[in-house]
Order: C-alpha cells, then structure tokens, then sequence
C-alpha cells in the first residue's frame, strides 16, 4: 500500500514524536476524571428508578378520589328546609290539591314560596280575574320530596 502523499510521511512522524512527550496538567486531568465520574453517576440515576417512586402513583390516586367526591358532594343539590310552625301560623290554612289522606300519609312534605302565574291556580278551580291574568302571585306550596304538589295557600 502506497502512501498518496510520500513527502508528507517524515512530518507526519516528526509530529507524532513531538506530541508523545507532551502531558496536560494535572489540574486538567483532574477536571476530566470528575466530568467523567458525574457523567456516570447522572447515567446511574436515570436508569434505576428512586426506592421511594411507587407510592407516587397510589397517592395521586387518593387525591383524585378525594377531589372528585368532594366536588360530588358540593354540588349536590341541598333539600328545602321544612318552614317553621309559628311562620305556618301566621298565614291561612292550606288549599288542598290532592285528597287529605295522601297529604297525611306524606311525613316529609316541605312549604316552598314561590312567585305562581295566576293561570296555574286557574287550572286548579280558583277564580281568575281576566284582567290580571298575567301578574303572579304570591303562595306557598305544599310539596312532597319528589316535587309533587300537595296543596297551596295565598301569601298576602
């Protein structure tokens, strides 16, 4: 095998004698053995996984479960609140809707003020002044838990 650049082989080999007698400073060699010591030891760290990482995963689990039942929780709607006896006592007896023994048999029935058109108590059998037709009135309803109405009475 022939060299392509015959002239070139002497220097060549001058400077490979001349770079052989030179050694870098300590302080460099130093500096590569600790690059080299964190390199390996950052490679270590990467590939085993930390002894405490598995309960990362089941605590993030329990987190969620709490957040999600508490956001449940919230917005759950909230069941009226039964009207006193001495408000009850203020206003007129009750019109029923339904015949009184469903009303007696219902325990949980709840008074809820509401703004009523004066056509929904017309369904009912209550007069209605044609005129005012279209202004609300003021009642209380008589409700069982699942909403339906039991009797009702005028607010003044």
């Amino acid at each position: 095998m022939t060299a392509p650049h015959p002239e070139l082989d002497p220097r060549f080999a001058a400077l490979r004698d001349a770079a052989a007698q030179w050694t870098p400073p300590a302080s460099i060699d130093a500096a590569v053995a600790a690059a080299a010591a964190r390199a390996a030891r950052r490679q270590r760290r990467m590939t085993s996984p930390a002894p405490r990482a598995w309960i990362v995963a089941p605590l993030a689990l329990a987190a969620s479960i709490a957040l999600i039942a508490f956001i449940v929780r919230s917005l759950a709607p909230l069941a009226p609140e039964p009207a006193p006896a001495a408000a009850a006592a203020k206003h007129p007896m009750f019109t029923p809707v339904v015949p009184m023994t469903a009303i007696a048999d219902t325990p949980d029935a709840y008074v809820v003020a509401a703004r009523v058109p004066r056509m929904t108590f017309a369904q009912f059998g209550v007069p209605v002044d044609p005129a005012r037709a279209d202004v609300p009135v003021d009642a209380e309803l008589l409700v069982r838990r699942d909403g339906a109405l039991l009797a009702y009475r005028f607010v003044n």
